[in-house]
């Protein structure tokens, strides 16, 4: 059976020292990177399941590794967004080194100030939830990048599963003809048939072995980006073991399009477009000038007494009233929002085509399993018992055992097709499985056909 999809999003990317997303300060009051313990990652030498694949790609993938950097880095953004503005000392000393009775420091006036700014019109707070926005989208960045590594370890298992199967059907297939050339060369000695005959068993023979030859390397390339989407360039395994999903009917268009908007990539224009107008409430506030107050002692030397010192210090917004921000975050929000609704649009589109090519692939599959390829095992049957039996000819044959070998070979790319297919879909809905309803059109569909 097909091991579900849903692994995705339940499988860990990393397994943290100390927490899922910001590190513990550190003891010099910053912040530390967060540190990350990759899980086991061993796989079997000789066989690698889907499961197994897709845990050693989520473990081992550096665009993940560097998303989860990103989200704690977000979230340190935070933190940050939400911090008051340091005080400020200011030390200041007058009337010194003069002529006169202001020589030295014996008439001089000595002045320790500290200020502090104060944001108005909710800055703070504004600045905070543009953070938070974009902590959100690295969020989502990151679920992405997780649905995209296990959304193409998927496909490409699944291509592996398929190379396995040409190979062996190819390595059936030669044996087949080598057989079929015994039978032609024991009626050519019997003088039955010309030594011709003989000649041209020989070279589908051969045209065997290189197609033999040729799925067997198709087969290494697939096992080679199998094992590349999980950050290796040599392969460890020497088998894939699964099965093809089997065709069944997907929901409708209209269905389909509904659990699309629940997608990440959908959810994460919504984020987008708020992070936009949390921007240009941010540049809104801006125009109101931040309150500086400060406060401080005053030394007199001639007398040798003090006195305090205060003011306030407010800027007149007369030129600048960041009327220029204000207008580009507001043409910000508007093309977040149009842009919104062209991914929206491109997404609607592939979500089509990709349920069409679906459709396509599970009613050729069933076709191929149920009618084609048992009828094509049953004429090469006949037709090379017949030729045993000098009932049909050598062309018969051979037209026979091209037609079987074309209908199942067809039937392993329409699963392939099905099974690649479904898995872009799956991607499209971010969903871990595509709700199914019911059985492949025209009934069970057999991988292999009868022989």
């Amino acid at each position: 059976m097909r091991t579900s999809f849903a692994f995705l999003l339940t499988a860990a990317v990393f397994m943290p020292a100390n927490s899922p997303t910001l590190a513990q300060p550190s003891g010099t009051g910053g912040f530390e990177p967060p540190q990350w313990v990759a899980a086991s990652s061993e796989l079997p030498k000789a066989e690698v399941t889907l499961d197994q694949a897709i845990t050693r790609a989520l473990q081992l993938n550096s665009s993940l590794a560097a998303g989860t950097y990103a989200v704690s880095a977000a979230e340190a953004r935070v933190i940050q967004a939400g911090l008051l503005p340091n005080p400020a000392l200011e030390l200041e000393a007058e009337k010194f080194g003069g002529s006169g009775d202001l020589d030295g420091f014996n008439a001089a006036e000595s002045t320790a100030v500290i200020s502090q700014r104060i944001p108005l019109g909710g800055k703070r707070g504004r600045r905070r939830a543009v953070a938070e926005s974009e902590h959100m989208l690295a969020g989502r960045d990151l679920e992405a990048v997780r649905l995209d590594v296990t959304s193409g370890t998927t496909a490409a298992f699944y291509r592996v599963l398929a190379a396995q199967q040409r190979e062996a059907l190819a390595d059936e297939f030669l044996g087949l003809a080598e057989r079929f050339a015994h039978t032609v060369q024991a009626r050519v000695d019997a003088g039955k048939v010309s030594p011709v005959e003989a000649t041209r068993a020989s070279i589908e023979v051969a045209r065997a072995r290189v197609r033999l030859a040729r799925a067997e390397r198709e087969l290494e390339a697939e096992r080679a980006l199998l094992a590349a989407t999980w950050g290796s360039s040599t392969v460890a395994f020497d088998q894939a073991v699964g099965e093809l999903p089997e065709p069944k009917s997907p929901p409708t268009l209209g269905q389909l399009r509904l659990l699309l908007m629940d997608a990440p990539e959908i959810t994460r224009l919504e984020d987008q477009i708020e992070r936009q107008r949390n921007v240009l409430e941010l540049e809104k506030s801006l125009r109101i000038p931040d309150l500086t107050v400060s406060i401080g002692p005053r030394r007199f030397e001639v007398t040798g007494q003090s006195a305090w010192v205060a003011g306030l210090s407010l800027p007149i917004p007369i030129f600048d009233r960041n009327q220029g921000s204000r207008r580009t975050a507001e043409f910000e929000v508007e093309g977040a929002r149009l842009d919104a609704e062209a991914v929206r649009v491109a997404l609607e589109t592939e979500l089509a085509a990709a349920l069409e090519r679906l459709h396509a692939a599970a009613q050729e599959a069933t076709t191929m399993g149920r009618e084609i390829v048992p009828g094509a095992n049953v004429a090469f049957a006949a037709t090379e018992t017949g030729y045993s039996e000098g009932k049909f000819g050598f062309l018969d044959v051979l037209d026979a055992q091209r037609a079987l070998f074309e209908a199942r070979s067809l039937l392993v790319d329409s699963r392939e097709e099905y099974a690649v297919t479904l898995t872009v879909l799956e991607r499209l809905i971010g969903r871990p499985t595509v709700p199914q309803t019911g059985a492949a059109p025209g009934g069970h569909d057999s991988s292999q056909g009868e022989k």
